[in-house]
């Protein structure tokens, strides 16, 4: 594991951590947003390592991919290695509306799966919010 990551985690858990059992904090989303308001030194202090968590988490995939291109470029020509198929896609929602993309059919098709998964529990959460109300 990389060393950045495993500061990631352990500065994020920390200021979850200070944020929960010390700090007066209020949470909630913003559309798909989600934001934390608080007060107080603990706080503050909380915030600030979610924030620097990121800060170290990016760190860290900058030198993952660091560490590949130069392993990449230090291989002989005469090594032969397999080529990697690599798959993959995506699904973005603009309102209701999911829009697909990816390399292979199989990839489309089990994102078309996860989309309709997706739409279903949020007109049950939006259901449900509106009969508690």
């Amino acid at each position: 594991m990389n060393k950045f990551y495993l500061l990631s985690a352990i500065l994020f858990i920390a200021g979850l951590l200070l944020i929960l059992f010390y700090g007066d904090v209020k949470g909630g989303f913003f559309l798909i947003f989600p934001f934390i308001v608080g007060s107080g030194l603990h706080s503050a202090l909380g915030i600030f390592l979610i924030f620097l968590s990121f800060l170290f988490f990016a760190l860290g995939m900058m030198e993952r991919v660091k560490e590949e291109m130069t392993g990449h470029s230090e291989i002989s020509g005469e090594e032969e290695f397999a080529e990697k198929k690599i798959e993959g896609g995506g699904v973005v929602f603009i309102g209701p509306f999911p829009v697909i993309f990816g390399t292979s059919l199989k990839a489309v098709q089990g994102l078309i799966i996860i989309a309709i998964i997706l739409m279903i529990l949020t007109m049950l959460f939006i259901f449900w919010s509106l009969l508690l109300t």
